[in-house]
């Protein structure tokens, strides 16, 4: 089958359209602290994450991040990027960043692109204490817009530990229109719908901000984890803060060499989530 869809470099933000229509699925880039991914689009356009919040300047696109990291006697935090938000933001103590190196191996396919990055995780001095291996996969469905995103994190530098924290591990921030303070919905398996509290803390095969844009109907952003066999903990605030943590509950360790994956599905659609919907996009 005929591959149509291209990569659109502005600065340094790879954007993925489909030749024929011109249509846009989104964008894979870096800045100096991180890498991440912004925009993120419905099929007719709609955006579903945010780049930033102005009082949240770290949480990007869809993105990873984790606060700290250990490795021997060294500590770094890779939650917080600046700008700095106050003086005494403990957030930003013994901050680190994610070093993204400029060769990114690209593979158009006959539904999207994916992406390999690969990123140094450096400490406050410069000095290295994980590899990272990220791959990022924007596809398109008949009904909607796909970010398959895995981080895969390489001890290569010593053992590491990654303690127990709210500062972790891989999700998105929510495009502000879709949240409950516009009105938007949250909803969760098992035709749980409602606040944050619906899912916040707690397992889900998925979970969904939705919203009705007026004039245009609904839509919303789709999330679901895929690490086997995994259904939570999520972290789920009702300000766009949503999560895939498995540092919530305790601390993960990796011994010198070995890797530590974690994998997210974002899903951009158009329309009402429906339970079939959302069975057939967990099962992708």
């Amino acid at each position: 089958m005929k591959n149509n869809f291209e990569v659109k470099v502005n600065a340094r933000t790879h954007l993925v359209v489909q030749s024929e229509t011109g249509r846009c699925l989104g964008g894979v880039g870096a800045n100096f602290y991180r890498p991440f991914v912004f925009p993120f689009y419905t099929p007719t356009g709609h955006t579903v994450v945010q780049e930033f919040a102005f009082d949240h300047p770290f949480h990007n696109g869809i993105f990873v991040g984790q606060g700290p990291v250990q490795v021997g006697d060294r500590t770094a935090g890779f939650w917080a990027s600046p700008p700095r938000r106050s003086f005494t933001d403990k957030v930003f103590e013994k901050l680190g960043r994610m070093d993204t190196q400029k060769a990114i191996d690209i593979t158009p396919h006959t539904d999207g692109v994916q992406f390999v990055q690969n990123v140094i995780w450096r400490d406050a001095n410069e000095e290295p204490m994980i590899d990272e291996i990220r791959t990022v996969n924007l596809f398109t469905l008949d009904d909607a817009t796909v970010c398959d995103m895995t981080s895969e994190k390489i001890a290569a530098y010593g053992a590491v530990t990654y303690p127990q924290t709210k500062f972790g591990s891989i999700g998105i921030r929510v495009e502000p229109r879709l949240l409950p303070v516009m009105g938007g919905i949250v909803l969760g398996d098992n035709g749980r719908e409602g606040g944050v509290e619906v899912v916040h803390e707690g397992d889900s095969d998925f979970v969904a901000y939705q919203n009705v844009l007026a004039g245009h109907g609904a839509f919303g952003v789709f999330m679901s984890i895929r690490n086997e066999d995994t259904r939570g903990p999520w972290f789920i605030r009702d300000y766009g803060m949503a999560l895939y943590n498995p540092t919530w509950t305790g601390a993960v360790s990796t011994p010198a060499g070995e890797r530590w994956k974690v994998a997210l599905r974002v899903i951009a659609y158009d329309g009402e989530l429906t339970s079939a919907r959302a069975e057939k996009w967990c099962l992708l």
